[in-house]
């Protein structure tokens, strides 16, 4: 047996899933926004700034994209910076441990993007709470919601924080104009929080497509770019075809490279697989990756030495028929049908992977 399958368990597949950035034209465009704001803020710092929107649909990539841009565009600039400024042999002995450090640690590190993840249905005290915890606050919660405020807009600015990330925006609440009073009064000064931070700050709004209907209350939406396309890959356009079987390719070449298997699995690239990992994934390339390493996962359980048929179907039906994402399975199906491109648009189940 090659020397990569030898002690091959789930978990290091799992990890090393978890370690690929793969790059696609929308990744690119994206990638491309980001840096215009951000870039805007370190010209202008006292401007009013500019919001951005990443919405699609689960399992889309949208966070891994998010998360390269930080660990490989805005860490080094932030690294370089720092060594810029180092003029003590202490601090260039740092710098040098630093750069020793895996891509995200050293994300972890910098203090020029912020990544934020909202729990739940946020209310105001929420948003500031899940903002203090990714700026590593000690006491996320303790104080009113307006000192909470105020740590946050010290730190951001003590920091020099150029560029906002929140993730998971379909948590925003909104305001309802029904219920309890003090529901729609929360929901308007969660939007105030946001149009407060907006101008100070460029903020990228990262979510499912629903999160459209709950961030962008006009002040907002007026001080925002055009929302950054983000899919789904549909195989009835031909530019989402390329864009999609080149991504195939590329996962192809990161398996090896990750030292998964030690021949490019050439099968993800072949015949109709292509098709049917679109249609299994509702085009959605993060969506891809966990199904191609489910399928490794079934190749090892079942004592195989190479990526077959079989272990993509199995994928299939356990994951992608599971929860809803397919009727039918398209690897074993006498016929494969390609769904509308309205139904790949649906987003009805949050994946959980």
């Amino acid at each position: 047996m090659p020397q990569a399958l030898l002690n091959l368990q789930d978990h290091d597949l799992y990890s090393e899933f978890d370690k690929m950035r793969i790059k696609h034209p929308h990744h690119e465009a994206a990638v491309v926004a980001f840096e215009k704001l951000r870039r805007r803020k370190i010209a202008a710092p006292t401007a009013e700034q500019t919001a951005a929107s990443l919405f699609a649909g689960s399992q889309s990539g949208k966070t891994t994209t998010v998360k390269w841009y930080i660990e490989k565009v805005v860490a080094l600039d932030w690294l370089e910076s720092k060594a810029s400024r180092a003029t003590r042999s202490e601090e260039l002995r740092e710098i040098e441990a630093i750069k020793k450090k895996s891509p995200a640690d050293l994300a972890e590190l910098q203090t020029f993007a912020l990544l934020v993840e909202l729990s739940g249905a946020t209310t105001v005290s929420g948003l500031i709470s899940d903002f203090l915890e990714a700026l590593g606050d000690p006491d996320p919660h303790g104080g009113s919601a307006k000192q909470r405020r105020f740590r946050v807009e010290k730190l951001l600015r003590e920091r020099n924080y150029q560029i906002i990330f929140l993730d998971e925006t379909q948590h925003i609440k909104v305001q309802t104009f029904a219920g309890p009073v003090s529901r729609q009064e929360d929901a308007t000064e969660v939007q105030n929080t946001l149009k407060r931070w907006v101008k100070r700050w460029p903020i990228v709004f990262v979510g499912t497509q629903h999160a459209e209907n709950v961030v962008f209350e006009h002040q907002v939406y007026t001080r925002s770019i055009s929302p950054i396309k983000f899919g789904p890959l549909h195989f009835g356009n031909d530019s989402d075809k390329e864009i999609f079987e080149k991504f195939c390719g590329r996962l192809s070449h990161k398996i090896v490279q990750h030292g998964i298997l030690p021949t490019l699995p050439a099968i993800l690239v072949k015949g109709d697989v292509p098709l049917c990992l679109n249609i299994a994934s509702k085009g959605r390339l993060g969506l891809v990756t966990v199904l191609v390493r489910m399928a490794l996962e079934n190749m090892v359980t079942q004592g195989g030495m190479a990526l077959e048929r079989e272990h993509l179907a199995l994928a299939v039906t356990e994951f992608s028929m599971r929860i809803g994402i397919c009727k039918t399975n398209p690897f074993t199906d006498k016929e494969i049908l390609l769904p509308s491109l309205k139904e790949y648009a649906r987003d009805d189940t949050e994946l959980q992977v």
